[in-house]
This record gives C-alpha cells, structure tokens and sequence, in this order.
C-alpha cells in the first residue's frame, strides 16, 4: 500500500493518464459509493481498473460476487488484493434459501445437462445479488474489452442498462492484450495465479476451464454448451 500511495502518473505511460482521466470526466469527481458501483471478479482487467479507481481518488463500492463457487486461487487473489491497496471489497451473497431450494430440486450437476438449469444458478448467484447492489446507483463500473470476445466486439465504452436501472462504464474497452499485461507489470497488482495455469477467462470453478492456445479466451466458459458466453450480467 505504502509503494501503491507513493507513485504518480508521470511515471506511467500516457494509456495510464487517459484512464484515469476518462474516469473523472465520465462520473465527474464527486463520486460516492451510493452511486457508483464497479464489481470486480478479480480478473487481470478488473484489477486495473481498481488500480486506476483508487488512483483518481474516486470513492466507489468495490463488490465482488461471492458466489460459493469461486476457485481457491480466486479467493486467494481477493485477499492479496484487498492487502495491496489497503482496502475492504465487499462481498455480495447469494440468498442461503435459493441456494438450498436449487440444490434440493436441481442440484449443482443440472448445470451440465440443461441450459436453463445453469441459467437459473447464475441468476441466484450472480444477477440477483448484484441487482440489489446495483439498486439506486447511477453507474456500474467494469473491466469489460472489446478483445475478449466477438460477443464484446460492438460494446460502447458508455451504454444504457435499463434493465439494471443504471449506465454502464467500461473504461478499458479499447485496450488491447498487450496494453493489458504491461500494465500489470508496471502497476504490480496481484494476478490469479491461474492465469498461468492456462486459464484465460475465470469465473466459477465448476464452470471455468483452461484454454488452448488457439482457442477464444471465452471458450473455458460453460464449455459444454452453445452459447454467448454470458450468464447475464452483460449483453449476449
């Protein structure tokens, strides 16, 4: 924290200096954790974009869904991430009785042979849990880019999500792979160690593979069906 709270933007390239500043001239710079909000699964993008939040000063509320289902190492990176910068990132639960019906009438296996099935456990643990949260605020923040997938490539760095009752702001739709893993080496935020696993988009465990080198890095995601790739919390 005390390395994190010493550097200045000049010592960044300029990509740095205009994510940050495209903060501060979308959500203006006073912001307050009753209006925006920016979840975070702890991704390499999403870890950037908690780096440039605290770096603008801005005071967001930092979430991450806790699904039950989340991959140790994912768990792990949440608690180095929190020790980095200094800071608390709430956690958002889904409701213990929805998990007990689901499991009592489906089952965690369903997922596997019934799209509807996997759905509806992404929507107990995902999208309920994050449209309380998202309940009253004016913005919701995200490490969404067009790279990672041909489901994303159309996505504005600003979109309407009336569904959510909100407007959705990705900052870093336009970086590029390689802008990406620079700036994790130049920022030293903590990284998922299962990216080096060959993992390349990291969700829930029972729901997540690693990829081949040729594949699309969405491709380790509900692997065994056709699909967007989405479980809702975003277009697709």
């Amino acid at each position: 924290m005390a390395i994190f709270g010493k550097m200045v933007m000049s010592t960044y390239p300029p990509i740095f200096g205009r994510l940050v500043e495209d903060l501060k001239r979308v959500l203006g710079t006073e912001v307050s954790k009753d209006k925006v909000i920016l979840t975070t699964s702890f991704s390499k993008e999403d870890q950037i974009l908690t780096w440039a939040v605290l770096k603008a000063g801005l005071d967001v509320d930092i979430v991450s869904l806790d699904t039950g289902c989340l991959f140790p190492a994912t768990r792990q990176t949440w608690k180095a991430t929190e020790d980095h910068f200094g800071i608390e990132i709430r956690s958002l639960l889904p409701d213990p009785a929805e998990v007990a019906k689901f499991q009592a009438t489906q089952g965690l296996a369903s997922i596997y042979q019934d799209v509807s099935s996997r759905k509806s456990c992404c929507g107990m643990r995902k999208i309920q849990p994050l449209q309380k949260a998202c309940a009253g605020k004016s913005w919701w923040l995200t490490g969404l880019r067009k790279e990672q997938s041909s489901n994303r490539a159309a996505l504005e760095m600003v979109e309407d999500a009336p569904d959510w009752g909100l407007q959705k702001f990705h900052p870093l739709i336009h970086w590029s792979d390689e802008a990406l893993e620079s700036a994790l080496v130049l920022t030293g935020v903590p990284v998922n160690p299962l990216y080096a696993l060959g993992y390349a988009s990291i969700g829930c465990a029972p729901c997540t593979r690693p990829v081949l080198p040729s594949e699309d890095p969405r491709a380790g995601r509900w692997w065994w069906e056709q699909s967007s790739k989405e479980c809702g919390l975003h277009r697709g």
